[in-house]
């Protein structure tokens, strides 16, 4: 590994850690707190750009590339999407009837979205559809980056089961490791030799 690899790390966990930090002192805040739709609208801007460093991390392991920031804004915005749930789920497009739901919505089940997103990845592979392919690999990251800080307040829906709440610490390791460790199997596989156009976005 190159001193620029180390120091693209020690960059993104400080964003990691920054963002984190930073956005629970925003939603604590009382004009956010107690307004149910800044404080959904915060969180989901938070799921977006836990979402983008995401996937930075995963493109770490190759030289930068305008390519990386495209890549990771559409990551970002799958991160974003994961909520949508929600709104399906209360059959309202209301914040408040989302977010008073008796049970967690399908896209937070970490199962199901891994499964499918695997899934997707390995079908497209073989049928040789690389930009479908690719998509697969994007909801996968962006999915596990939203449920990762979900899972500090309800723990992971591993169906059949459910994890306890992860700890601030653990939180923050398993986002920062889960696409390390998806950037080095993507190396690899030798899948990610990005290309440098801006039409080149959807491929790893």
């Amino acid at each position: 590994m190159t001193l620029i690899f180390y120091i693209k790390q020690a960059s993104y966990i400080i964003c990691l850690l920054a963002l984190s930090h930073y956005a629970d002192i925003v939603l604590s805040l009382e004009a956010i707190h107690k307004n149910i739709s800044l404080r959904c609208i915060t969180d989901n801007l938070t799921h977006i750009c836990l979402g983008i460093i995401s996937w930075l991390i995963v493109c770490s392991y190759d030289s930068s590339s305008t390519t990386h920031v495209y890549q990771s804004l559409l990551c970002g915005l799958f991160a974003g999407l994961v909520d949508l749930d929600h709104f399906l789920m209360a059959k309202s497009l209301k914040f408040k009837d989302a977010i008073s739901l008796s049970s967690r919505p399908p896209f937070h089940n970490t199962t199901f979205v891994a499964m499918f997103a695997i899934s997707l990845i390995l079908v497209m592979h073989f049928k040789g559809n690389e930009l479908f392919e690719n998509i697969g690999w994007y909801i996968l990251v962006a999915a596990i980056s939203h449920h990762l800080r979900d899972a500090q307040r309800r723990g992971l829906w591993l169906w059949p089961w459910r994890t306890r709440p992860l700890n601030y610490t653990n939180y923050l390791i398993l986002t920062y490791l889960f696409p390390l460790a998806i950037g080095s199997l993507l190396k690899v596989l030798n899948k990610n030799t990005l290309k440098g156009k801006k039409q080149d976005v959807l491929f790893v």
